[in-house]
């Protein structure tokens, strides 16, 4: 293969790779982690069934409302898609297309009147079949902080000759409000988020769901939403009364001393809510516990509250989590008296009143929580090593993490993979490839070699193992025919053609190393030549190469099995819908 030819080769790959990176406008499953929906969905429903009778809410600040600001907020808006090749489309809504091109003339890309012959016009560069317009739509987490990333679905809008999204990238658009005024109309509001990144079409929707089949018109951007602004969230209570809005505000920033109040009441009817730092990742379990604190602070009151809430712990009916919560509430005091239950007889007991001991830093409990994450057949096993992932500062707790990355059990071992990454733990090896368009993480482990793929959150391959590589004789052509894999029997090495969706080019046979790691990083990679003149990079999407894995794995061309991770609610695409609430909470 000439030097000449890969240098061309990699020219066109290079045009993929600055326009996908520019930032401006031109710019078997398993669920390790419930959806923002879920969870959501879940505190909602909570705080409208109705208190427990149970002496962990009697007393507390729950009983006095409710928190305002816990639904997902509904943004959209129009973007481009380039890197399609000829797979776009020129058609677009007069209306939106000329709404794009304004945004666009705003962008430094296109302001100016000293543009060089080669730069693209606003209205060029729409016209251009490497690029489509798509419909943008995404969901802002409840108590979302500024910057805080969200996945994103995108689809090529209806009506257009678009046959394709894979392999593109939306530029950078904004995501706004939109206030129902009637069932046929809306008035758009401010942008609340912005929405970039490369596009994941699902290669398997077919195969999780015989209904389904796959649309390459449509995709998901993991981790591709900004939020511009934090969301808002406050207390409402059911009485307004300024007195207990005043004991509420004193209980909560008490609990939660810094130098920003936690909460402040502005009236006698809500409390406004601010989420501590060091519940940033979190949002959910501060509000749970916020709610479970004790308004009364009298002498006494909260010690015997502490032994009271001990004895119902004991009840198989008790509401277990509740207590738990009820005791971190209260605050390192508890600790003597959750020690008194480490060693009962009741599993539900030993293991919340641990639960409850490590959030408030106790020693002691992490051992009783790695016996339910070490044991097999405990119904407490997942929540228990999710909260040993916790706590950053347990040498104790990353040593369980550590082993449990040996589990027979794949699910546990995605699970303690997850943990070990919050925690930034070295036994996770972390690369980035193509300056952070997705991970490359490596672990080592004794259990059987698994790869493991995100398609939530951020985007994420895991090699959980050792030694994974491909096996010859190899032979895989993508669905897509954008890259083929070769390699006879007993070679030495993997053989890559990849092909441009410019024109239907074709690149030179492309060496690799055997080395899975070495795989994943050819084709992910921003395409450049080393320093000897060999290829470093093929800029191969993120679901290009999903779908690649996995067949390899089905075929037993690479010695590991394959698991990818279930999707989030996002991934549901279709028309926009009006979900008859107005959604005015920031």
């Amino acid at each position: 293969m000439s030097k000449h030819l890969l240098s061309m080769f990699l020219t066109i790959l290079c045009v993929i790779t600055i326009v996908g990176c520019k930032d401006g406008f031109l710019t078997f499953s398993w669920d390790s982690k419930k959806s923002d929906a879920d969870v959501e969905e879940g505190f909602v429903d909570a705080q409208l069934d109705g208190l427990p009778d149970s002496l962990a809410y009697q007393d507390t600040i729950a009983e006095q409302g409710w928190i305002e600001g816990l639904r997902l907020m509904k943004v959209r808006g129009y973007g481009v898609v380039a890197g399609l090749g000829t797979r776009g489309s020129r058609e677009c809504p007069r209306q939106i297309r000329s709404q794009l091109i304004q945004e666009m003339y705003k962008r430094k890309e296109f302001a100016g009147t000293g543009l060089k012959p080669a730069r693209l016009t606003p209205e060029a560069f729409l016209d251009d079949l490497d690029t489509a317009v798509v419909a943008v739509e995404a969901e802002i987490p409840a108590a979302a902080a500024k910057e805080q990333i969200f996945d994103v679905a995108v689809w090529a809008i209806a009506g257009t000759q678009t046959t394709s999204l894979e392999g593109g990238r939306l530029y950078t658009t904004n995501l706004h409000i939109y206030n129902e005024t009637s069932p046929a109309t809306a008035v758009r509001g401010k942008a609340l988020a912005t929405a970039a990144g490369p596009i994941f079409i699902n290669p398997f929707a077919a195969s999780e769901d015989a209904a389904t089949a796959r649309n390459p018109r449509e995709g998901t951007i993991i981790g591709g939403g900004t939020a511009l602004e934090p969301r808002r969230i406050r207390f409402v209570l059911s009485r307004p009364s300024y007195q207990q809005a005043r004991a509420i505000t004193s209980a909560i920033n008490a609990r939660f001393g810094g130098t920003d109040k936690v909460a402040i009441a502005n009236s006698p009817s809500h409390v406004n809510l601010r989420v501590p730092p060091q519940y940033a990742d979190d949002p959910f379990h501060f509000m749970a516990l916020m709610r479970h604190l004790y308004i009364p602070q009298h002498q006494g009151f909260v010690d015997k509250r502490a032994k009271d809430l001990a004895q119902e712990m004991l009840k198989e009916s008790a509401p277990h989590a509740d207590i738990a919560l009820a005791w971190e509430g209260i605050g390192r005091t508890v600790i003597p008296v959750l020690q008194g239950l480490y060693a009962t007889d009741e599993a539900h007991a030993r293991f919340y009143s641990a639960l409850a001991g490590f959030r408030l830093g106790d020693d002691m409990a992490v051992e009783v929580l790695a016996s339910f994450a070490e044991d097999p057949i405990s119904r407490y096993r997942i929540t228990a090593i999710e909260e040993l992932g916790r706590d950053n500062h347990s040498f104790r707790a990353s040593a369980i993490l550590r082993n449990l990355l040996n589990d027979s059990d794949p699910r546990i071992r995605v699970e303690a993979f997850e943990q070990l990454l919050a925690r930034n733990d070295t036994a996770i090896e972390t690369t980035d490839i193509a300056r952070g368009t997705f991970s490359l993480d490596r672990a080592q482990s004794t259990a059987e070699n698994l790869i493991y793929v995100r398609r939530s959150g951020r985007p994420r391959i895991a090699l959980l193992g050792s030694g994974l590589k491909c096996l010859p004789p190899i032979f895989y052509s993508s669905p897509n025919e954008m890259i083929t894999i070769n390699a006879p029997d007993e070679a030495d090495e993997l053989t890559i053609i990849r092909k441009t969706p410019f024109g239907n080019r074709t690149s030179p046979a492309i060496g690799c190393s055997l080395e899975l790691s070495a795989l994943i990083t050819m084709l992910g990679d921003n395409p450049q030549l080393d320093s000897k003149g060999k290829v470093k990079g093929l800029a191969v999407d993120y679901s290009t190469i999903t779908h690649a894995l996995h067949a390899l794995c089905q075929s037993g061309s690479v010695n590991a099995k394959f698991m990818l991770q279930r999707p989030s609610s996002i991934d549901m695409f279709g028309p926009i819908e009006s979900s008859g609430r107005k959604e005015s909470d920031l």
